[in-house]
């Protein structure tokens, strides 16, 4: 089932950072688009969980009986572009788009924010996930934080050498999570 979203809201929210908005050619040609989420961007975030895999959800959430309750969906999508970011990766199908991927920051100290990403099964391994991740990085440098945070289940080779090859250290594991940490100030791509 694909979910279209639009590539440019109705409803800019206060403080919605337009400059934030790019065009990337990926490598099968390809235009994809990225932005910000806004709240109106709500119901198709909820259509997109209810239609991902349960492995996309557990790899994310670390949870396989995670649910999308209104008020994890409202945390999600209202977000305040400062302390707490997401941004849309969409395919442009006319005037809607197909959505691909999310990637998020939220504070956890006035140093530090946690980043998190996903991206959907068809369109893993084609640079978006990295993009994305230097993007975050490079914006919440911008914003004054020194390090970005990541946890993934251990078992997660994917996201274990997208981290490293980012720039993250090496994880500490406890419980079957791994958690590690990149520096923002002074890395490549990250101001």
């Amino acid at each position: 089932m694909a979910v279209f979203v639009k590539q440019h809201p109705d409803q800019f929210p206060t403080g919605y950072p337009a400059h934030l908005e790019e065009e990337i050619e990926l490598p099968n040609g390809e235009k994809l688009w990225v932005r910000p989420l806004v709240p109106e961007d709500a119901a198709a975030l909820a259509a997109e969980f209810a239609a991902a895999d349960d492995d996309t959800v557990y790899m994310r959430f670390f949870n396989p009986h995670f649910r999308l309750t209104a008020d994890r969906l409202r945390y999600l999508t209202e977000v305040d572009y400062h302390h707490h970011l997401a941004l849309a990766a969409m395919i442009a199908d006319g005037d809607v788009s197909r959505g691909v991927a999310i990637a998020r920051y939220a504070e956890r100290t006035a140093d530090d924010v946690e980043g998190a990403i996903v991206v959907k099964p068809g369109y893993r391994r084609q640079g978006i996930a990295r993009m994305l991740l230097d993007k975050l990085a490079a914006i919440a440098a911008a914003e004054g934080y020194r390090t970005m945070s990541a946890s993934y289940l251990e078992t997660n080779e994917g996201a274990a050498s997208l981290l490293a090859s980012c720039g993250f250290r090496e994880p500490t594991i406890e419980d079957g999570i791994a958690s590690t940490v990149r520096d923002l100030i002074g890395a490549p791509g990250a101001g």
